[in-house]
């Protein structure tokens, strides 16, 4: 069966050139949805079904949210393996005991702590970090999307 391709769909949907492994995810999805002109690449398609058994379902929205601005990537190798990057610079991931983490200003990290909606986390040597707030598996306020696109603000400025 031949797919007629939707050549307005693809005219506003470029991939840039160099694309991320993220960003062609994200291209490959949106392609499928709107038009499917032709297959996703089966070395792409491999790696979607890899990432997609990996990220914990409740990160899950928040990945798929965030790997659409430019930059932006998930995953890697070691520390990062989890996290959202920002032009490599992590800024939200689900650390190994399950929590939210995200990079903020330390002037909000400490309101937020203050207010009891997190904990500063603390790097595996029990050290607290003054610009990374944790935020337990159980309780999900504030938002877990809005502080990582507050995290992602405020990576991407400087």
């Amino acid at each position: 069966m031949l797919l007629r391709m939707n050549a307005d769909w693809h005219r506003q949907h470029v991939l840039p050139k160099g694309a991320t492994t993220a960003q062609r995810i994200a291209w490959h999805r949106a392609h499928q949805r709107a038009c499917a002109c032709r297959p996703i690449p089966p070395k792409l398609l491999a790696e979607m079904k890899q990432s997609a058994s990996v990220v914990d379902p409740r990160f899950a929205p928040i990945v798929a949210a965030l790997t659409k601005l430019p930059k932006v990537t998930y995953g890697g190798k070691g520390f990062g393996s989890s996290a959202l990057k920002f032009d490599g610079k992590l800024f939200a991931m689900i650390d190994s005991k399950g929590e939210f983490v995200a990079k903020l200003p330390r002037a909000r990290v400490d309101e937020l702590v203050s207010v009891g909606k997190g904990k500063r986390f603390e790097s595996g040597k029990g050290r607290a970090m003054k610009e990374w707030l944790a935020v337990d598996k159980v309780r999900r306020s504030p938002s877990w999307l809005e502080l990582a696109r507050e995290a992602h603000r405020f990576v991407s400025r400087g």
